[in-house]
């Protein structure tokens, strides 16, 4: 059994396991810290595989897009699903302005009050 332990010593310092508390662990201890140290690097494995793939199918878009593909490039929360939240678009002031002057001079050709006047009587007392 020691020769197994002696064996095994390199392979568990390589995965992460103190070289020292390596003597004072069983040997379900050993193989439950090598396996959660492949099962962390299998993840992190497919995080760049996702990654490299999710930026190869960004750059083939904007290849396209270079070409003459009528397709926007995607926004960063559509590239990036779940990692970046989605930021809302804030209007051009401009826009908002006109359409504010729009509305006024829509409602002043109906002939209609703004404000807190709309809908009242005239008031007699009031000059």
């Amino acid at each position: 059994m020691t020769e197994l332990f002696e064996k095994l010593h390199p392979i568990a310092v390589q995965h992460g396991v103190d070289a020292v508390s390596f003597w004072d662990m069983t040997f379900r201890e050993i193989l439950v810290a090598i396996e959660g140290v492949q099962k962390r690097r299998r993840e992190e494995l497919q995080i760049q595989a996702l990654i490299a793939y999710q930026q190869s199918y960004l750059i083939a878009d904007l290849v396209g897009i270079v070409f003459g593909s009528k397709q926007k490039p995607p926004r960063l929360h559509e590239a990036f699903p779940g990692i970046f939240p989605e930021v809302p678009r804030q209007q051009d002031w401009r826009l908002m302005k006109a359409r504010i002057e729009e509305y006024a001079a829509e409602r002043r050709k109906r002939g209609e009050k703004h404000g807190h006047d709309a809908g009242r009587a005239p008031d007699p007392d009031h000059v």
